[in-house]
């Protein structure tokens, strides 16, 4: 699944260019389409979508629903900070340490001699 992640402010132009390019009347939050660039239309139209589509029954409490609203929320949150900010040190540092998880164990003895950066005057 792809999603662009918009701050509200941008919401409204991003979705008519959308709409516009691909040709859909109805404006929906969250615009769903299928990968061949059929319209489904908002979260309950997908959810109604799955089921015709599928035989899939989706039961989604309000509670249910409220929490993915907030983690949604949470999310985007997070991604319009590093947009406009950047990434924690926490996050850099989790970042840099899942990268060295993935490397062979020559590279990890070959970088265990470090040579220190600076980034905005924090040594690393």
């Amino acid at each position: 699944m792809n999603y662009v992640v918009k701050d509200s402010s941008e919401w409204p132009e991003f979705v008519d260019s959308v709409c516009r390019s691909y040709g859909f009347d109805k404006k929906t939050c969250p615009i769903i389409y299928t990968l061949e660039g059929t319209l489904i239309g908002d979260g309950r139209d997908f959810v109604d979508h799955v089921r015709e589509r599928y035989g899939k029954s989706l039961t989604i409490t309000k509670e249910s629903q409220k929490n993915r609203t907030k983690i949604n929320v949470d999310e985007n949150d997070k991604k319009m900070r590093k947009k406009n900010v950047g990434e924690t040190l926490g996050e850099k540092i989790e970042n840099h340490i899942e990268k060295k998880k993935r490397q062979e164990v020559s590279q990890l003895i070959g970088d265990s001699f470090y040579n220190e950066v600076y980034e905005k005057g924090i040594p690393f």
